[in-house]
């Protein structure tokens, strides 16, 4: 038996995670650790909180 495993995971769904805390020099990095294959990766601030947004594509 042998197992696969994709580089990066997939998710139907548009993800977010919080970077208020976040230091800005590191942001690269954690978009890069938040990528979904293929998808579109964006900051967003909500309610004085700011996410980093990953929205698959099709």
């Amino acid at each position: 038996m042998s197992a696969a495993t994709a580089d990066r995971p997939r998710y139907a769904t548009p993800t977010r995670v919080d970077v208020t805390d976040c230091r800005t020099d590191r942001l690269p990095d954690r978009i890069r650790a938040n990528r979904v294959d293929g998808s579109e990766v964006h900051v967003e601030r909500r309610g004085g909180r700011t996410f980093l947004v990953t929205r698959p594509s099709e």
